[in-house]
């Protein structure tokens, strides 16, 4: 058995006393090995005091102390380890006080090593080629699974698909001799990987680099929804390379976000052309802007408010202004003003 399989049984002499889980006797070595360490880092302790501490479960404290727990703590043991030949209290009354670097190692090391090569030895490669394939693919999909990007609703389907995927296709590995269809299968799960290896690197790469939830889960939905139709089940590797022109707009809130993708000018590049219209992105020179002037009719009595009373409070005088411009020059392409 391997050592996660001891646990396991272990776990259930613990949690089931004579009932189950203590008829081996390796689980016997083991507890008995705990106590006998528990003995000899406390000479004056009893099997009350081992109970507290490896199986808490099985101590009914009767402490009614507030933050001052007494000692020694008042309680009582649960009723299997109180019933009369309990297998834990002889266990407890066999077991030398003995650390563990002066025990006897509760395994042979040889014998198992021996045990090890000749499974290895009589495996039928059938066998051998079932378990490396299926621990390949599941190793490989827990690692992308592993992967942080950031919840996308349309990306966590399609990993839950591949699970499904990857049982379907490996169950007919178990027991099968004839291995005519394995290549063809296995290919076309190979083919499902790649798909959502890409779409999981993009995921990751936009959840990282953008700071703005909601920009990000629409740019990766784009890129789905473009992909998703051309994914299919064809065996061609797909060109993932596309520039995208969709345009989002972008939000007060996100918008140091978005200028964090653009990195600084260098002491090379010139700073007189970058500013020419400001520097929004770091430096960087947008390609377009409108800039918007709005007033209040009954906010604004300066220089640019209409001498013509509006018949509502609520409509808003706006200048829009279109212009293009460098550091030297300014050109004004459209000037308009309307009330909203």
């Amino acid at each position: 058995m391997t050592e996660d399989m001891h646990e396991e049984r272990l776990h259930a002499a613990e949690a089931f006393g004579n009932a189950v889980g203590l008829s081996g006797q390796l689980e016997r070595d083991i507890l008995s090995s705990d106590m006998s360490a528990f003995k000899a880092a406390n000479p004056d302790a009893a099997f009350e005091d081992f109970i507290r501490w490896h199986s808490p479960g099985d101590w009914v404290s009767e402490d009614k102390s507030d933050g001052n727990p007494t000692w020694p703590p008042k309680g009582r043991l649960s009723q299997r380890m109180s019933e009369h030949g309990n297998m834990w209290r002889k266990i407890w009354n066999d077991a030398p006080a003995l650390p563990v670097s002066e025990q006897k190692s509760l395994l042979d090391s040889v014998r198992e090593g021996e045990k090890v090569v000749h499974y290895l030895e009589t495996l039928r490669p059938q066998q051998l080629l079932e378990q490396m394939v299926c621990t390949a693919f599941k190793s490989s999909a827990d690692i992308l699974n592993k992967t942080t990007y950031g919840g996308f609703k349309l990306m966590k389907t399609k990993m839950d698909q591949l699970y499904a995927t990857m049982v379907s296709t490996l169950r007919s590995l178990q027991g099968k001799s004839d291995t005519s269809d394995l290549a063809g299968d296995l290919k076309r799960l190979c083919q499902v990987f790649e798909h959502i290896e890409k779409l999981l690197i993009f995921a990751a790469s936009v959840h990282r680099k953008l700071d703005a939830p909601r920009l990000a889960q629409s740019i990766f939905t784009d890129y789905f929804n473009y992909y998703l139709p051309k994914m299919g089940t064809s065996l061609e590797s797909i060109c993932y390379e596309k520039e995208f022109t969709t345009k989002e707009k972008v939000g007060t809130l996100e918008r140091e976000a978005v200028s964090s993708l653009f990195r600084p000018p260098t002491a090379n590049q010139s700073w007189r052309k970058v500013l020419s219209m400001g520097n929004l992105l770091n430096g960087h020179e947008p390609i377009q802007r409108e800039i918007v002037f709005s007033v209040l009719e009954k906010l604004s009595n300066g220089h640019y408010s209409s001498p013509t009373p509006l018949c509502t409070d609520e409509q808003i005088e706006t200048h829009r202004m279109y212009i293009c411009g460098t550091s030297n020059d300014l050109w004004i392409a459209l000037s308009v003003t309307s009330w909203d």
